[in-house]
């Protein structure tokens, strides 16, 4: 595949964001793609598998894959998990969704220096080794124990108190609102303070996390990237400290949704599982750079609810029967 393909999008053409030749980036979250394995109760979408191979045969379709995806195939059984793994591969052509902290430092770096945001920075070549790799699938079972074990603690406080408050009465559009703001206050509250430190000692250093001393700080994580990769000069880093300020997460689309995201899971009372964590990173990550975000239910209701869809004109579809006749008509559109 060749870079001919990615283009940005003109909004007087209903194509692509960012490929062009007719092909659509379809993202398909892991409870997309493991209905694809050939088992008896994924025959209802047999019919959609279909149309994405084909579409991605005839290059109509290109469906990135991510570190999460292999982090969450990883504990499937090992002939199940390799399936998966090269099927991925076959729908991305080699093509992986940027890490979340390096996709965030471009979104910083391009409003700083008011630069649009590349295909290269959002999509990589063959950053992700195969699961085949030797040793791989090992590391990434034990990459998702502790993930799912610091995803487990962080959301336990969460988790109780939706339990004690689940039968009572539902709270309106105005506490989502004020939980919207809280969560996105925490993100902002945590960069600014990295990033004013950072200014006032002149240098950054990746931390642990302060209750977890096997997780990296995300905030000292960001920073460091900035300055170590991106050059940040002091002048840019006290400009970000302004748009924070101002701006909010605004002009950061994947930690803006990752904050809406988690406040509507408080908001409605659901218990968070470990697994939810993955979801929420990759639709942060993915949402506001694909053409066609196909999900789970509870995912793609969160997400139009938000209006996210909307806001990044990305569209949004669950693995919902329901759903299911108007999401093959649309790929049907694309591939025949």
């Amino acid at each position: 595949m060749h870079w001919a393909l990615f283009g940005v999008r003109h909004h007087h053409q209903p194509v692509s964001k960012y490929l062009n030749k007719g092909m659509q980036l379809v993202y398909l979250d892991q409870c997309v793609i493991s209905r694809f394995l050939s088992k008896p109760e994924n025959h209802q979408w047999l019919e959609l598998r279909d149309l994405v191979l084909k579409g991605n045969a005839a290059r109509k379709i290109l469906c990135p894959t991510s570190l999460e995806h292999l982090i969450e195939t990883s504990p499937l059984p090992d002939a199940e998990a390799i399936c998966l793994d090269k099927l991925m591969g076959q729908l991305s052509f080699g093509w992986a969704l940027a890490d979340e902290f390096l996709l965030i430092a471009w979104q910083i770096v391009v409003k700083l220096r008011s630069r649009p945001l590349s295909r290269s920075q959002i999509v990589e070549k063959h950053r992700l080794r195969p699961i085949t790799y030797p040793g791989t699938l090992a590391e990434l079972r034990g990459v998702k124990a502790g993930l799912d074990q610091h995803n487990a603690w962080t959301m336990q406080g969460v988790n109780e108190f939706n339990a004690l408050t689940r039968d009572g009465r539902k709270a309106d559009g105005k506490m989502l609102q004020v939980l919207i703001r809280l969560s996105s206050d925490s993100f902002v509250k945590k960069l600014l303070a990295e990033v004013s430190n950072s200014l006032l000692v002149g240098r950054v250093v990746i931390r642990v996390e302060e209750h977890n001393d096997t997780m990296l700080n995300w905030a000292s994580k960001l920073v460091y990237e900035l300055i170590t990769k991106h050059r940040l000069a002091p002048e840019e880093g006290q400009k970000l400290c302004q748009l924070l300020k101002i701006e909010g997460l605004g002009f950061i689309p994947t930690l803006k949704i990752k904050a809406e995201l988690q406040a509507m899971h408080f908001f409605r009372r659901e218990k968070i599982e470990p697994r939810d964590q993955y979801d929420i990173t990759r639709a942060a990550c993915a949402l506001p750079y694909a053409d066609i975000f196909i999900t789970d239910g509870g995912k793609a209701s969160a997400i139009r609810e938000l209006k996210l869809d909307t806001a990044y004109e990305t569209e949004v579809f669950s693995m919902k029967k329901s759903e299911l006749p108007a999401l093959t008509a649309r790929l049907k559109e694309i591939v025949c």
